[in-house]
């Protein structure tokens, strides 16, 4: 974002000061969404809403843009306009690209709001209340949509390859067992400024790519030893294209049978089933899951480790839905509404008690019991992960979580201890992660 268009977010909150209502200066007056930026000057309970805060908030410019070079002079905001912001339980609050108690944070911060769309509202010259969806401190969004500034300075980015998370996107996290093996994809992420270098481990498999390409999915495979993560090793799946994105989302606890997603440039994704004799052979070539296909499949995964019986993700009916094979009970059906909404639905996985794991849009969500509920890290606020997919003794839960980035989001796998009724405890990248020891709390 440019200091201009900076200006321009503030064209609608200076202009009330100059229409605004001479017979009732309180008169609300709605306003268009857009980032609010302002230093942070008190946080306090929502007398008016339980589990909800209260930011205020002094509206400016941030500091490091009227430092910037070459920067244009800073809007002058005459009086002082003061955010009043809501912040809920389903606010994602970031400082330092982590999750933040907004209670937590020290007056004086800069910060950014993204708004709850319709809410920002207008009271008499001074005052402007909004919802927020996100509320981030400037420098973690800085370093989202604004790169040129954020970057100047910053440390260099993890590329080491044998570790699992880098400043690449490592996702679909697959724990065998108790979670002491582990399978995930990786890809480069794209570069963040024109000109700049791809992002990412350069494990084997995942070369720059040429200029105009895009990088492709790969899986890989570690195993956690006494001196931590073995270097992960490409899952060779033979058969498919260099430029095809191969991703597997459910590998048997003999690791003898998985279940890859394979995505070329052009036409519908595909879920083969790969076998080999013993764990430490050559995998096989897919073979096509003709019964789950009908418009396209992909993120299959196993009821009861049967690979007769598996749900898919599809977006044949239109939107993105899980579907359930059953060849007992003929053609692939949808799953019930409680799953199944009008948004998307995707990433399924199941658990050690037949649980199914499962994200909406960028929501994850657990069903059990024939209820669904919302899978939440600890916290007062919502914090986005995706993909979660508990290990097989059900004490732990891996899942991938983003980092705003420009261009293309940079996911990390985290873990987190899983207790019996689904909530979680405080979480810890996948490299430090130890079943035991400090490591893992």
């Amino acid at each position: 974002m440019t200091r201009t268009r900076l200006a321009l977010t503030l064209v609608p909150v200076l202009a009330v000061l100059i229409g605004c209502d001479l017979v009732d200066p309180m008169r609300p007056s709605p306003q268009p969404d857009s980032e609010t930026f302002g230093s942070l000057l008190e946080v306090t309970p929502d007398p008016t809403r339980p589990e909800a805060w209260v930011a205020r908030l002094k509206v400016g410019v941030p500091r490091a843009l009227g430092r910037a070079d070459g920067a244009e002079p800073t809007p002058d905001v005459a009086g002082g306009i003061l955010a009043v912001v809501t912040v809920t339980r389903d606010t994602v609050v970031l400082t330092a690209d982590r999750p933040t108690a907004v209670e937590d944070i020290v007056p004086g911060t800069e910060l950014v709001v993204l708004p709850v769309a319709g809410t920002t509202t207008m009271y008499g010259e001074s005052e402007l209340h909004l919802e927020a969806a996100q509320l981030l401190d400037f420098t973690t969004y800085a370093r989202w949509r604004m790169p040129k500034l954020a970057l100047a300075g910053a440390e260099p980015p993890v590329e080491d390859p044998g570790r699992v998370n880098s400043a690449g996107a490592e996702t679909a996290p697959i724990p065998v067992g108790d979670g002491r093996v582990l399978y995930f994809t990786a890809r480069l992420r794209s570069p963040e400024l024109p000109g700049g270098p791809w992002l990412g481990a350069r494990r084997d498999g995942l070369a720059t790519p040429a200029e105009g390409g895009r990088s492709v999915e790969r899986s890989f495979r570690t195993e956690l030893g006494e001196a931590g993560w073995s270097v992960p090793e490409p899952v060779r799946i033979p058969g498919l294209g260099e430029d095809e994105h191969v991703k597997l989302s459910w590998v048997g606890a003999d690791e003898r049978t998985c279940f890859v997603t394979v995505s070329a440039v052009d036409g519908a994704p595909w879920v083969g089933v790969c076998r080999r004799p013993q764990a430490d052979a050559p995998w096989g070539e897919p073979v096509r899951l003709e019964a789950a296909e009908a418009g396209d499949a992909f993120d299959a995964v196993a009821l009861a480790g049967s690979t007769a019986k598996l749900v898919f993700a599809t977006t044949r009916s239109g939107g993105g839905d899980l579907y359930l094979l059953d060849p007992a009970a003929g053609p692939a059906q949808p799953l019930q509404p409680e799953i199944n909404s009008g948004g998307l639905e995707w990433g399924p996985r199941v658990g050690p008690a037949g649980e199914l794991y499962f994200v909406r849009g960028d929501r994850q969500l657990r069903f059990h019991s024939g209820r669904v509920d919302e899978v939440r890290l600890p916290g007062p606020h919502r914090a986005v992960i995706v993909e979660a997919a508990p290990s097989a003794d059900g004490a732990w839960l891996f899942y991938a979580a983003p980092k705003p980035r420009p261009v293309e989001l940079d996911f990390d796998i985290l873990v987190a201890p899983l207790a019996a009724d689904g909530s979680l405890g405080e979480p810890v990248g996948v490299d430090a992660w130890r079943p035991e020891g400090p490591a893992s709390r």
